[in-house]
């Protein structure tokens, strides 16, 4: 071989690893013995998992039953006001019926009746109220003053109860008084802290103070007869409200022109609701604990 070609050989050589691509990667011994890991060990990790799992679960459980059952203080502290702390967390509810107004124009109103049921839970003393469908009644404010009227009357403690308030009509409509409903939410709220059943057949309004006093309210004659339809056997009113303005509607022809005038008109709401072919009797009440006494035929 001529000196040329053996120049030219060991040249090609030397590029003979690059002109074929990369050069190969070097395997380590410990890679080339790795295995893939076994199906066994595969259970394992898993099984180990799940009981980790399972162990959160159940302390997360654990605390939460710890939450819903009442601490020996608590309980105590029930007992001494005469009621039974096991009635809180039993789903206790009930319900109530309440009357509004709603208008319809000048001098036009109507009285509505409904369904406004509570419950008590666990909580910090506040209060929360919805509504279905949709209804207008400005109640938070007023149920939040019956709450405290409540737990004076009853003497119970309710800081770490929580009331909840569902408002329930048939119609989507604006309430325009709904602090009247105070006196009823007061009712419900004290027959849950005492776990009292209540009449369904005895309706009432009328605004509360958080001495359990009952105030006046507007109305009272279209809440009576939405009362009525409702199958109410008592309307309890505020004190000095047996009697009530109605409008009359007046008609004036003047030539081929019919003027419609409102006339105001006393009357008394017992005998209003006779006229209309209701049997509904009427009672004044001025406090809570005699509006309850109704409610509970005491």
């Amino acid at each position: 071989m001529t000196p040329f070609l053996q120049e030219n050989k060991a040249y090609s050589s030397a590029l003979k690893p690059f002109a074929w691509g990369p050069p190969p990667v070097a395997v380590t011994e410990p890679l080339r013995n790795k295995k893939a890991p076994s199906a066994t060990y595969v259970l394992l990790c898993l099984l180990v998992t799940s009981l980790a799992l399972n162990v959160i679960l159940s302390y997360v459980l654990l605390y939460e039953l710890q939450r819903s059952t009442p601490s020996a203080s608590s309980t105590s502290a029930s007992r001494n006001a005469g009621v039974a702390i096991g009635a809180f967390y039993s789903h206790n509810a009930s319900s109530i019926y309440i009357v509004g107004v709603v208008s319809e124009g000048d001098y036009a109103y109507r009285g509505v009746a409904m369904t406004l049921q509570g419950a008590l839970i666990e909580g910090e003393g506040k209060v929360y109220v919805s509504t279905t469908p949709k209804i207008g009644i400005e109640l938070q404010e007023a149920a939040e003053t019956a709450f405290k009227a409540a737990q004076r009357f009853t003497k119970v403690d309710a800081s770490r109860l929580d009331l909840l308030l569902s408002v329930i009509g048939s119609e989507s409509i604006y309430v325009v008084d709904g602090p009247s409903a105070g006196a009823a939410v007061a009712v419900l709220a004290s027959s849950l802290l005492l776990n009292r059943s209540i009449r369904s057949d005895v309706v009432i309004t009328g605004t509360i103070d958080e001495l359990g006093n009952i105030g006046q309210v507007g109305g009272i004659v279209y809440k009576a007869e939405a009362a009525a339809k409702a199958g109410a056997k008592i309307f309890l009113v505020p004190l000095g409200q047996r009697t009530d303005v109605v409008y009359v509607a007046v008609e004036k022809r003047v030539g081929p022109l019919i003027y419609i005038r409102y006339y105001p008109q006393l009357v008394d709401v017992e005998e209003y609701l006779r006229g209309k072919g209701y049997d509904v009797e009427v009672v004044e009440v001025s406090t809570l604990r005699e509006a309850f006494d109704y409610f509970t035929g005491a």
